[in-house]
């Protein structure tokens, strides 16, 4: 992963893992993430992600990730920038 330095404008989106959210109750889960069928179609998505190999969740509308879903960094300016 890439090391901020001073100066830098590269930016992320945050991220957290998929292990965590689908250890959430339905609750706690509704209050991280949406979707629009509802908390159950969520875990149902989230546990996709990881059969195709995702381990994190990145925030927002992330046009830039790596494999394992993380944000691999938007240079100050691009769209899509967090």
């Amino acid at each position: 992963m890439k090391q901020l330095r001073h100066g830098d404008l590269t930016t992320y989106h945050i991220h957290i893992p998929l292990r965590v959210l689908l250890g959430y109750s339905d609750k706690k889960l509704g209050e991280v993430v949406t979707h629009p069928d509802g908390v159950q179609a969520a875990r149902d998505e989230l546990r996709q992600m990881q059969l195709m190999g995702k381990t994190v969740l990145a925030a927002g509308k992330c046009d830039n990730q790596r494999p394992d879903g993380s944000c691999a960094g938007h240079p100050a300016g691009e769209e899509g920038a967090a």
